[in-house]
């Protein structure tokens, strides 16, 4: 079993959550948020945790999807989570990929993990999530 961890919980991260439910090998194990924990109900009622408890739980993830934007949230957490979990993010700022990947890369080998980027809302994880 594939144990899924979503970082950020909005609208991608619901249709996220719901996509992993339609497959027999993974679960959403936890869902971290800059909300309040207490007042975010998860689609398939996961815990939830604040985004500073992310680490501690690095044993109880096999894989961290971040469900944030490109301009504010992703050029930071993708390469400081890619240190703890295998990631992947929709970075999508054009322009600062190779800039974005060589971030990504440089702490997903120094820490043995991978970190799949750029992979896209649309056509990519959106689209998948829409099926």
């Amino acid at each position: 079993m594939i144990k899924v961890g979503l970082y950020g919980y909005g609208n991608i991260a619901k249709g996220v959550e719901c996509a992993v439910k339609q497959n027999k090998d993974m679960e959403v194990t936890c869902v971290f948020t800059r909300r309040n924990p207490e007042d975010v109900k998860t689609v398939s009622g996961v815990p939830v945790y604040s985004m500073e408890k992310a680490a501690e739980m690095k044993d109880d993830i096999d894989v961290m999807i971040l469900c944030g934007g490109s301009a504010t949230d992703l050029v930071h957490q993708t390469p400081e989570l890619v240190k703890h979990f295998h990631v992947v993010d929709s970075f999508d700022t054009h322009a600062k990929i190779p800039e974005h990947f060589a971030r990504v890369d440089e702490n997903a080998k120094a820490s043995g993990k991978i970190g799949v980027i750029s992979c896209g809302w649309d056509p990519g994880m959106f689209s998948i999530t829409r099926v």
